[in-house]
């Protein structure tokens, strides 16, 4: 029989981890790797739960994954966030898939994201399908910086079943996820060598806005819909201009060049907004 191991990968999330480890108490492991910064909680919640603990350092959320990925002898391997919920409609397509026979290695599941409380339908926001089911050593978390994606060695499935994710909490949490994700693709776009024209400045903001409130119908998610489509916008300039600023300032303590752009996140999933 095939057996399933959950990992999360978590730093300062005692107060969100309980929902996610309940929601995949039928795994046959659960496994949180915490980051060695965490200050509250979250080990002795993960402990209580169930779960096995593992503190491992942030050095990228890649790393992270594949560091938790050693930890199990599992068949399978399904990742979790710790703002993120298995569904039993999930629960039962997971099930089916690893007792079923197929040539596939991984599968991706379909993320129902929440802003403000709503389900958002459109935006781009949904079915934001995610590779997070995979057989064990059938590839590995790439992406040192911020959105990691895994590399399967053969072919995908997917399943049609979703995992709940509370995105967006309030528009606070907005600004400050936002503020942080856009630190760290200013610095990953210099380490990578690439420039920035001006007129990136001017052009792909309202292109953002246009493409996320129109084509993709954010307009008709109301008003999570247009908060959504604003805020893609301005992450668009504050990736640009804080590229800029950072290619034009000398290295400081507050601004230590580009040796490390991969800084330990402010919260503790990486709640990676769609995109």
């Amino acid at each position: 029989m095939p057996t399933l191991a959950v990992i999360i990968i978590a730093r300062n999330e005692a107060a969100r981890l309980p929902a996610a480890l309940d929601s995949v108490a039928w795994a046959e492991e659960r496994i949180v790797v915490v980051d060695t910064t965490t200050t509250d909680a979250t080990a002795e919640v993960a402990t209580a739960h169930g779960a096995r603990v593992a503190w491992h350092p942030f050095t990228g959320y890649a790393a992270q994954r594949n560091f938790g990925d050693t930890l199990t002898t599992c068949d399978w391997i399904f990742c979790l966030d710790a703002d993120e919920r298995a569904t039993p409609t999930l629960h039962k397509a997971i099930h089916t898939a690893l007792h079923t026979p197929s040539p596939c290695v991984a599968f991706t599941v379909r993320r129902r994201n929440r802003y403000l409380g709503q389900w958002v339908r459109y935006s781009g926001w949904y079915p934001d399908r995610q590779l997070r089911l995979y057989r064990r050593g059938a590839g590995q978390w790439c992406g040192e910086f911020i959105h990691e994606s895994f590399k399967p060695t053969g072919p995908v499935g997917h399943l049609d079943a979703d995992i709940e994710h509370d995105a967006i909490t309030s528009l606070a949490d907005h600004h400050a996820k936002m503020n942080h994700y856009t630190d760290l693709a200013a610095r990953a776009l210099l380490a990578a060598g690439q420039r920035v024209p001006f007129w990136k400045l001017f052009f792909w903001p309202p292109a953002t806005f246009f493409k996320t409130y129109f084509l993709r119908l954010g307009c008709l998610d109301g008003f999570p819909g247009l908060c959504i489509a604003w805020f893609a916008a301005h992450y668009v300039f504050l990736k640009y201009a804080k590229a800029r600023a950072l290619a034009a300032a000398p290295p400081t303590p507050d601004n230590p060049a580009l040796e490390n752009p991969a800084q330990t996140p402010e919260d503790a999933t990486h709640a990676d907004l769609p995109h």
